[in-house]
């Protein structure tokens, strides 16, 4: 009774480490950005260092929302803009509020060459092996 009133852990994102590259070479200097939404929007912002690397840390909310009648879901995007370019790192959407396996992982290790084509990439879903995960990335893993 009143579950409304409940408040939930929502968890957005696991933390992110990746690289990004220009034909193999590190890229430093460019902004990246992070923006996550499940009711409202969260967005944080990096810069690659020398090596071409960046991080972001975990993001977890409270929210009532899991408690309410209506499906929510968690989107995750993550961006770099070079030469007046936007490039996709990440793009996932999910209706987990619970870390998922696979995509902590993957975002723990993600290879971004601007040289890349932007690609769907099906990967599976450690927790739902029936629903895959897929996201829209320039990235790719060695796994």
């Amino acid at each position: 009774m009143f579950s409304w009133f409940k408040k939930y852990d929502v968890h957005l994102s696991p933390a992110v480490q990746g690289t990004i590259t220009l034909d193999g070479k590190p890229v430093a200097g460019i902004e990246v950005s992070r923006e996550l939404t499940y009711d409202d929007d969260f967005i944080d912002k990096t810069t690659t260092a020398a090596d071409g690397s960046f991080m972001f840390s975990a993001k977890s909310i409270r929210s009532g929302k899991p408690g309410s009648l209506a499906e929510m879901r968690t989107r995750q995007v993550i961006s770099a803009r070079y030469d007046n370019k936007q490039y996709l790192l990440w793009y996932l959407t999910t209706s987990s509020i619970t870390p998922q396996q696979a995509v902590v992982k993957k975002l723990s290790a993600l290879h971004c060459d601007l040289s890349n084509e932007e690609l769907e990439h099906v990967f599976p879903n450690i927790e739902k092996p029936d629903f895959p995960h897929s996201t829209f990335s320039i990235c790719r893993w060695t796994d």
